[in-house]
């Protein structure tokens, strides 16, 4: 039985901007979302909720009146 995918909450540096579709390089100079802290730089996270967040802030107005996923589930 094969298992489940299980994307997690907490991601590197290489995780996010690949999760993002950016080279590491790339992700750090346009991504405004800062990582949280679990002691030394090497603990950094990034929490996909607020890459999630990020990205959903970065996209145009929806047009002809249809809302983004993210108002519709927040209207819901």
């Amino acid at each position: 039985m094969a298992r489940p995918h299980i994307v997690p909450r907490l991601m590197t540096k290489a995780e996010a901007a690949a999760y993002c579709g950016f080279s590491p390089g790339i992700f750090e100079r346009q991504c405004e979302v800062r990582p949280m802290a679990f002691g030394d730089k090497r603990l950094e996270r990034y929490d996909r909720f607020d890459l999630d967040n990020w990205i959903e802030a970065r996209k145009a107005p929806a047009k002809s009146g249809l809302k983004s996923m993210a108002d519709a589930i927040a209207e819901f």
